[in-house]
């Protein structure tokens, strides 16, 4: 059981450094619940299995990038092809050990790691799903905000998903704006046990290309466009 809830929060962490914005150790430790030393324990072995640990100050860290472009995991197929061809040469080396050993972690690591959080997404949904039929006020714990970069406790009334399931539309509580919230920046939701009593402020307005919503468009958006851009939009 301790080597399932370990491997379970290493997995956790990878979901946590991938998604925006950066997050500061103490975020983390809350996030999974355990001690600083431990998080940085994982950190290490993350390094070691060969994703880019990034760190900045506070200290915050996150996934990075050895290049400009997202270095995409092998997928089975690929690792079991580069496996054969190893095999092939018919000559036993440690280099070649070495090498089978990290297409083989790198493989089960992305792919269960991908596994996890697709499944911890799906929950997600699934919960917001419920809140909006059953009319409840919903929790939303951990919310990761790119506008404040804080992360925080939402109690939210819930209106509808976009249409890739990507954001729900909902009024939050506090301020009783009508907000958009990531469901990637979500570390959990709960279904309270509290019928929505706010709907009269309920507004849902189909955001725009950048993201923006509401009744009145107050934003100018500038564009600086090289000729191609130009002339392909």
């Amino acid at each position: 059981m301790h080597n399932q809830n370990r491997i379970y929060r290493v997995f956790q962490l990878v979901n946590v450094l991938k998604t925006k914005p950066s997050k500061t150790l103490t975020a983390i430790t809350k996030h999974l619940q355990t001690s600083e030393r431990t998080v940085y324990r994982y950190l290490d072995l993350l390094k070691e299995l060969g994703f880019k640990i990034e760190r900045g100050k506070g200290p915050t860290f996150w996934i990075g990038s050895p290049t400009n472009t997202e270095i995409l995991p092998f997928t089975p197929q690929e690792s079991d092809y580069v496996e054969k061809l190893i095999k092939s040469s018919g000559k036993k080396n440690k280099l070649a050990d070495s090498v089978l050993i990290k297409v083989q972690n790198s493989c089960e690591l992305q792919v269960g790691s991908n596994l996890m959080l697709q499944a911890h997404l799906g929950h997600i949904v699934e919960q917001i799903s419920i809140a909006i039929i059953e009319n409840k006020q919903l929790l939303i714990r951990n919310y990761s905000s790119a506008n404040s970069q804080t992360i925080s406790d939402r109690v939210v009334e819930p209106m509808c998903f976009t249409d890739n399931y990507g954001s729900v539309s909902a009024l939050e509580i506090k301020t009783k704006q009508n907000k958009y919230f990531n469901i990637e920046r979500m570390g959990s939701v709960e279904v309270l046990d509290k019928p929505m009593k706010y709907e009269h402020l309920h507004e849902f307005h189909k955001p725009d290309v950048f993201g923006f919503q509401g009744k009145n468009m107050d934003k100018e958006i500038e564009l600086e466009l090289s000729l191609r851009a130009c002339l392909v939009l």
